[in-house]
């Protein structure tokens, strides 16, 4: 088969938007078929030639195009003004990407074309005006839900405010484009739930984010050296709201907490695009603050247990998936892991700062139960979330409809 992807976001930096891409793209090719992936470059993500060289290998085609999605007060303004759309919407709207998709789709054929996330669907009347197959939307998360939410935990009033109206907006979008497409792939089944909440009547299929399980096994075999001092690790985007409201809670009420009982824990943190006043929060002696790393992996295989104390968010925590499949200790929000298939045998649960506190004791008091952890919720992770097996049963999904 020949395979369209289209995404609003470039291949790198990796986060788990692209991630997500990237590795169902790969389970396609890997089963021999052609894939074609058409996204956006833009301040935040690139293509760089070396991936595209590497992914060429996989028969993987990278085209990208340059897209101004930075924010812009006059347009946001605007936006609110005079359109109905939602502006987050809006910012990837673009004259240039559309005459790239009509070329595509008229130069080649094409089995079918996977719409890669909400960003992507406001190109969805474009593109079956020229394409009479199936067109696939790949809901990574259920947007509305997660303003919804950033509006609740907020405590700027303005925000808030704006948020919610956000959200409005973003909702209405979401039951205005329901029944569109040909068949939805959710990545989460709480996401299904909301789906069939807007009356979805379209095949659906739970598509999670998928790994290479055999490369991430070989990764955790490797020996990690143990440090004399205790560690916790925290990966994620720190650009996105909801982690920096979970690092700043986990600063504010947990870390001081524990600290009185291990006085030398150290908490590393690392991820991209961090604002001023959040670097200010990270210099601390128990913090060590990496920035912006190369390979996730190399992060998350040091020593040290792997926290995510997320509050806010819809679809899948790709970076908890990793850690599960690199054989990690996780302590998680039941937020964090919703829309996992994983218990509280796999993954250590906690929801208040008391909870979060007495599980970081009791887990570095007993390194036992830690790789314990660690094993459980690999073998969940070689069993749930390969990417060649959800791959294959994407395909006989979709040549079943």
């Amino acid at each position: 088969m020949n395979i369209l992807i289209i995404s609003n976001k470039a291949i790198y930096p990796r986060d788990g938007g692209n991630l997500a891409i990237m590795n169902l793209a790969t389970g396609y090719a890997n089963q021999g078929h052609k894939v074609v992936i058409l996204n956006m470059i833009t301040y935040k993500h690139q293509n760089r030639p070396e991936d595209i060289d590497a992914l060429k290998k996989l028969n993987i085609e990278i085209i990208g195009v340059k897209v101004d999605t930075h924010i812009s007060f006059f347009k946001l303004i605007k936006n609110i003004v005079l359109s109905n759309k939602p502006y987050n919407l809006e910012r990837f709207i673009s004259p240039e990407f559309s005459q790239k998709i009509i070329h595509l789709i008229s130069t080649q054929s094409f089995d079918f074309i996977q719409l890669e996330s909400l960003y992507i669907l406001p190109y969805f009347e474009l593109i079956r005006k020229y394409h009479k197959g199936n067109i696939i939307y790949r809901s990574h998360n259920i947007e509305y839900i997660i303003w919804k939410e950033n509006a609740n935990y907020s405590k700027s009033l303005l925000k808030k405010i704006y948020f919610k109206f956000l959200a409005k907006r973003l909702k209405n979008y979401e039951q205005k484009i329901i029944n569109r497409y040909d068949i939805i792939l959710p990545i989460a089944q709480t996401d299904a739930f909301h789906y069939n909440q807007f009356k979805n009547n379209k095949p659906l299929l739970v598509t999670p984010f998928g790994i290479n399980t055999a490369y991430y096994t070989s990764l955790s075999k490797q020996k990690t050296i143990k440090k004399d001092t205790p560690s916790l690790l925290f990966l994620g985007s720190l650009d996105w709201i909801p982690n920096q409201m979970g690092l700043i809670w986990f600063i504010n009420h947990v870390l001081p907490r524990v600290c009185k009982t291990i006085p030398e824990i150290k908490l590393n943190v690392a991820g991209r695009n961090a604002p001023g006043w959040l670097i200010k929060k990270l210099y601390n002696r128990n913090i060590h603050y990496f920035g912006t790393i190369d390979n996730a992996t190399d992060f998350i295989l040091t020593d040290g247990i792997f926290i995510v104390p997320l509050f806010v968010g819809s679809g899948m925590r790709v970076k908890i998936i990793e850690a599960m499949a690199l054989g990690k200790c996780i302590i998680s929000t039941p937020k964090g892991i919703e829309g996992l298939n994983i218990t509280a045998n796999e993954i250590m649960i906690a929801e208040t700062a008391d909870q979060f506190t007495d599980s970081i004791i009791n887990l570095i008091r007993n390194s036992e139960k830690q790789n314990e952890l660690g094993v459980l919720a690999q073998q969940r992770a070689n069993s749930d979330y390969d990417s060649d097996t959800i791959a294959r049963n994407v395909l006989n999904f979709i040549n079943q409809h």
